[in-house]
This record gives C-alpha cells, structure tokens and sequence, in this order.
C-alpha cells in the first residue's frame, strides 16, 4: 500500500471519526439540556409545594388564632352584677 491510499484511507477514518464524535457531541447536548429543563421543573415544583405548604401553614395558624380566642372568651369568667 503506498503513501497516496494510506492518506486516503487516514482521511476517511478521520471522517468517520470526525461525525461520530460531532453525533456524540450532538447528543450529550440533548441530554444536557434534558437534565436542565427536568432541573427547572423540579425546583418549579418544590417552590410550589413550599408556597402551599406556606399556605397551609399561616391558615393552619389563623385557624388556631380563632380558636384560642374562642377559647378565651367560652372560659372568660362572667361579670357578676
């Protein structure tokens, strides 16, 4: 085999290689941008589970608010007259 076919032959497997690594390249960033957006969902959701556990919360404490002052006035002594 001579010079010209080896460089022939270097030049297709270059090629080869060369489109492989670009359908790798191609793919980690599909992947890459997959992992963002599963990423952003995520922390789209926690902040909406935080909002309505938040939520929960300050009804939760205005609930107890009303009834401790139910509670307060049902066990308030009467005046006596």
């Amino acid at each position: 085999m001579g010079w010209p076919q080896t460089l022939a032959l270097l030049g297709g497997l270059a090629a080869i290689l060369f489109s492989l690594f670009h359908q790798f390249d191609k793919r980690f960033e599909q992947v890459d941008k997959r992992f963002d957006d599963l990423r952003a969902e995520m922390i789209n959701r926690f902040e909406q589970v935080d909002k309505r556990i938040g939520d929960l919360r300050a009804d939760t404490t205005t609930r107890l608010d009303r009834i401790e002052r139910l509670l307060e006035r049902l066990l308030k002594p009467e005046p006596s007259h």
